[in-house]
């Protein structure tokens, strides 16, 4: 097996400089919008030359953002050693194209604008820019799936029979078929055995207990006819889900609460619960890559710590635009 210990030493280094708390104190700081891309720049979180976004609108900045993200992880995928770390590292990656067209299905849903469903939806190695923004521009969910048939993606057929569901249910049953094609898919790269392999499977278990808890909290009323079940998960086995899946509200989120862990009752906004989930795992991912600093899961955990730090970033770019306070804008960022 190929040893990560090199481009594990140079993620030790990229590390160090992520945007922490007082960076983004500082950030918040500046005057203009011109000023913090500057800080951006300087500080290595933004990839882009010295003037090259002066005068840029906000989702132009939040665009570069997202690129610089895409061009790391393509970066990393270049320094891996050996095709068998490099296809489980591969693997992980490609789970981001079912979230982002997860944040397409809703924002079509709900008539964002496609401008700004670009700039919300990460880009992946099989969503580049281009096809990411035609993607955007669907008018309903209906014409998204029509236009990932037409470029022969494997979510289309998926996502066209969730939202067979889409009176009685809602979304819920078409993005847990994305999620259910994009694990799928992952968890057969995994099956390799090896400690690369088993840092591969753990962290698309915390993602699939992720996808469960997450299902559990938003169902409500709607009993949706297909399976909802996302195998792999650690957490929650799939009696448990199916029992939790007929019980009430109060007991799926004393359940979902012990995976995080925290108060039940912080888990009752679904969007909320489902940013401490994620904060949960990444907190378990990096433990793991501070015990297995030879492996797989150093990377995984600096793809994660890379994502998180260019969503704060946008946050603060964002509220700042807004207008919000800067103790509003910090709270938010670090919710």
């Amino acid at each position: 097996m190929a040893r990560l210990d090199l481009v594990n030493a140079r993620i030790g280094a990229r590390r160090a400089r992520l945007t922490g708390a007082e960076a983004l104190r500082e950030l918040l700081g500046r005057p203009s919008l011109e000023a913090r891309i500057e800080q951006l720049v300087r500080s290595g979180a933004l990839s882009a030359a010295p003037g090259a976004l002066d005068g840029a609108p906000l989702p132009a900045v939040e665009a570069a953002l997202r690129a610089g993200v895409r061009a790391d992880e393509a970066r990393l995928l270049g320094e891996v050693e050996g095709r068998r770390a490099r296809r489980l590292l591969a693997a992980a990656l490609a789970l981001q194209e079912a979230q982002a067209i997860k944040v397409l299905l809703r924002g079509t849903a709900h008539g964002v604008a496609p401008d700004r469903l670009a700039a919300l939806a990460p880009v992946t190695g099989g969503l580049p820019e281009d096809r990411l923004r035609a993607l955007a521009g669907a008018p309903s969910p209906e014409a998204l799936a029509d236009r990932l048939s037409e470029a022969e993606s494997p979510f289309a057929a998926p996502l066209r029979a969730g939202l067979g569901e889409r009176d009685r249910a809602g979304l819920l049953p078409a993005e847990v078929a994305i999620d259910r094609v994009a694990f799928g898919r992952a968890q057969a790269a995994a099956h390799a055995g090896g400690e690369d392999a088993a840092a591969l499977r753990g962290w698309l278990a915390e993602r699939a207990d992720i996808r469960n808890a997450t299902t559990l909290l938003i169902l409500a009323t709607a009993r949706p006819s297909r399976e909802l079940f996302v195998p792999g998960g650690s957490r929650i086995g799939v009696d448990a889900f199916a029992r939790l899946a007929r019980g009430d509200a109060a007991a799926r989120r004393s359940a979902v609460a012990a995976v995080v862990p925290c108060a039940p009752e912080r888990l009752a906004d679904p969007a909320a619960a489902e940013r401490l989930l994620e904060r949960a795992a990444v907190r378990r991912l990096a433990l793991a890559a501070r015990h297995r600093p030879l492996s797989l899961a150093v990377p995984l955990a600096w793809i994660e710590a890379r994502r998180e730090e260019i969503r704060r970033i946008a946050l603060v770019l964002r509220g700042a635009a807004m207008g919000l306070s800067g103790d509003a804008i910090l709270e938010l960022a670090e919710a």
